[in-house]
């Protein structure tokens, strides 16, 4: 009996431990569930905390565009018309050569040819024309042309019309010469007379830019300056309301001045002493 009860007493010992130490476990296992929950809280409560901005790069520094040197001539120019003489055919048929004449002259001659390069006339005074228009342009003129191609059929009355009609403040006729002497070489320029019944107006300020075209262009090239000489004869002259000079640029007939008439850096030569011409036509 006392066996029993010893028995008994012991049992309920380890039972009173045994519950002590599972209600320890619960109480503990419950504390780490509770602290679980209360850190998922804590992170998904705190807030975000935004990423820094990307810091702004100064934009880089566009320079300033320099102004325009006070010399630069302006855009609104004086209109100059060019007018390259001939084209790929030409026309013989009669128009009278001024307003005031029954004399006659073919419309439009087919010019000369080169006797060393074999190259014809029309071809050269488009040539040069189109480069003489890119250095008028440059020097602040404006610039119209007669003709831009070579298969046209424009008489010397129409030719000297489109002058008129585009109000042209200047008309420079480009030509080249040819005569049997193959040892003549020059330039010259034309210019109606003082005793022109049509344009005799035009005289004095047509004589002096043919003499500044002269010199200018035989200062820049070295070529003979032969003269500027008034003719009343001309055709595309007679006809034009404003100062005009043709420019013969030179003798296709000498083997010399045909070579250098075709010669790029002969051309751009030639093309600077016009525009100083010009320069000083309207400077004075």
């Amino acid at each position: 009996m006392k066996r029993f009860l010893l028995i008994s007493i012991v049992l309920l010992a380890l039972t009173g431990v045994g519950l002590k130490l599972y209600a320890r476990h619960t109480e503990t296992e419950n504390n780490l569930v509770a602290q679980k929950e209360e850190t998922r809280r804590e992170i998904e409560e705190e807030p975000e905390i935004p990423a820094p901005e990307p810091e702004e790069e100064p934009e880089p520094e566009v320079a300033e565009p320099e102004p325009a040197a006070e010399n630069t001539p302006p855009a609104n120019g004086p209109l100059i018309c060019l007018d390259a003489g001939h084209q790929e055919k030409g026309n013989g048929d009669p128009e009278t050569i001024a307003p005031s004449s029954t004399k006659t002259k073919p419309k439009v001659a087919s010019g000369t040819r080169g006797v060393a390069t074999g190259i014809d006339e029309y071809v050269f005074t488009l040539r040069f024309s189109m480069i003489l228009k890119d250095k008028l342009e440059a020097a602040g003129y404006r610039v119209g042309m007669v003709r831009d191609r070579h298969d046209v059929d424009i008489s010397n009355q129409e030719r000297a019309q489109i002058a008129n009609n585009m109000g042209a403040d200047l008309y420079l006729r480009i030509h080249a010469n040819g005569i049997g002497d193959s040892s003549v070489k020059g330039i010259e320029t034309y210019y109606p007379s003082p005793n022109n019944p049509d344009i005799g107006h035009l005289s004095a300020p047509s004589e002096k830019l043919s003499q500044l075209i002269l010199h200018e262009m035989a200062n820049a090239t070295g070529a003979r300056a032969r003269g500027a000489i008034a003719r009343d004869d001309l055709t595309g002259t007679n006809f034009a309301t404003m100062p005009s000079c043709l420019i013969e640029c030179g003798y296709m007939s000498n083997p010399e001045e045909d070579r250098l008439l075709n010669d790029d850096a002969y051309l751009n030569k030639m093309a600077d002493g016009i525009v100083q011409a010009l320069n000083l036509y309207y400077q004075s």
